[in-house]
């Protein structure tokens, strides 16, 4: 009687056993599972942070050339601006005029105002034959 007690508490114990083993192997392969994933996750982490240096990287040169194109905007737009001058009074008659009264010849209205010699010489006499 003793005997098959023992015999029954054995047994128990033994399928108690294989449960806790059971239960250990299936901790630790999850364990080894979590492993493999943090392991993935972080491979996964230094890939994107290399593609965030390289993205840093190429806007930092981006930033450069739409410094470098706001540059070449601006020079043009003040050549522009310079040739809008010149050529929307089509010629400076107004300061060669004032230069005539004042007493200006023709090779300083051509040398002065860009006028051509036969405009100068027109407006010369038009300035003396009404003055």
């Amino acid at each position: 009687m003793i005997g098959n007690l023992l015999k029954g508490i054995s047994t128990r114990a033994v399928s108690g056993l294989a449960a806790i083993v059971a239960v250990y192997r299936r901790a630790r392969s999850g364990e080894e599972s979590l492993l493999e994933e943090l392991q993935v996750t972080q491979q996964r982490v230094q890939q994107l942070e290399q593609e965030l240096a390289a993205l840093c990287s190429a806007s930092s040169g981006v930033g450069n050339h739409v410094v470098m194109l706001e540059q070449q905007v601006q020079r043009i737009i003040e050549r522009q601006n310079v040739l809008e001058l010149r050529t929307s009074g089509d010629r400076p008659y107004s300061q060669a005029s004032q230069l005539v009264h004042n007493g200006a010849d023709i090779d300083e209205l051509v040398g002065t105002c860009g006028l051509t010699r036969g405009e100068a010489e027109l407006l010369v006499m038009m300035q003396r034959g009404s003055g």
